[in-house]
C-alpha cells in the first residue's frame, strides 16, 4: 500500500474480565502517531520496558498478510484468575470507495481507521491458546538473522510472562508456517468484520509490487534489531 509505509495498522483496547478496558502502552491507532511507532510497536519495545517480576503478563502477535494488503493484530492480557482479554485489529487497503460513508470530519480518515473486535477468553480458551503458543516455539528464541519484508506474509509474537521477556518470528516462504500453531485458533475467535487475508504462494518479495515503499524487519537473538 502506498500510504502503508507512513500510515497502516495498529492496536485495540483490550477488556479484562473485570471489563475493565486496556490500552497498548505504544499507540500506533491514530494514522499520524503509527507512522512514528509502527516498527516500535512491532518489536513491543513498551511490553520489553516493563516486562519485570511482579508486571502485567501480555502476549502483543503481528499478522503482517502483505502490508500493501492487510495487517491484523491480536493482544492477549493474561490475568491472574486464569482468564484473558483478547483485543483484535485489522486493517486493509482493500475497502471500496462505495463503502465509505463520510457523516463528519472524523470519518475521513475511516480508510485508514483500524477495524476492532474484543473477546474475553475464559480459563480453558486461555490455557488452550498459551498451550498453542508454547508449541508453537512463540516465546522465543528467535532465528537470529530472519528477514521479514513488508511483503511477505510472517507472524511475530512479544510477550512478558512473569517477568520474562520472548520474542518470536515466521516467516511464510521460509517454512510455509510449519511451526505456527496458534493461528486457525486466532483466526477462529477474532470477530473484525473483515475477511482474514491467508497465505499464499507469491514470486520472491523482491520481484513484487517494486522498492518504492518497501521494507524489511530484521530478527536478532532476542527480538528485532534496531532499524
Amino acid at each position: 500500500m502506498k500510504s502503508w509505509v507512513l500510515a497502516i495498522a495498529g492496536v485495540v483496547l483490550a477488556y479484562a474480565p473485570a471489563a475493565v478496558a486496556q490500552r497498548a502502552d505504544r499507540n500506533v491507532d491514530p494514522p499520524i502517531i503509527r507512522s512514528f511507532n509502527w516498527f516500535s510497536y512491532v518489536a513491543a519495545d513498551d511490553i520489553r520496558e516493563a516486562c519485570r517480576a511482579g508486571g502485567r503478563d501480555r502476549i502483543r502477535l503481528i499478522y503482517n498478510a502483505l502490508w500493501r494488503e492487510q495487517v491484523r493484530t491480536y493482544e492477549i492480557f493474561l490475568q491472574p484468575d486464569g482468564f484473558a482479554g483478547l483485543s483484535m485489529g485489522a486493517l486493509s487497503n482493500r475497502i471500496a470507495a462505495a463503502e465509505i460513508v463520510i457523516n463528519g470530519p472524523r470519518d475521513t480518515l475511516a480508510p485508514w481507521s483500524m477495524m476492532r473486535g474484543e473477546r474475553i477468553l475464559n480459563v480453558d480458551e486461555t490455557r488452550e491458546i498459551v498451550g498453542l503458543l508454547e508449541a508453537s516455539a512463540a516465546f522465543g528464541p528467535p532465528p537470529d538473522g530472519l528477514r521479514l519484508p513488508n511483503n511477505d506474509f510472517w507472524w511475530t509474537v512479544a510477550s512478558c510472562r512473569a517477568g520474562v521477556w520472548g520474542f518470536q518470528a515466521y516467516h511464510y516462504p521460509t517454512d510455509g508456517f510449519a511451526r505456527v500453531r496458534f493461528a486457525e485458533k486466532l483466526f477462529e475467535w477474532d470477530n473484525v468484520p473483515l475477511a482474514i487475508n491467508r497465505p499464499r504462494k507469491l514470486e520472491p518479495s523482491e520481484f513484487r509490487h517494486g522498492n518504492y515503499d518497501r521494507w524489511i524487519l530484521m530478527v536478532g537473538t532476542d527480538g528485532l534489531r534496531p532499524r
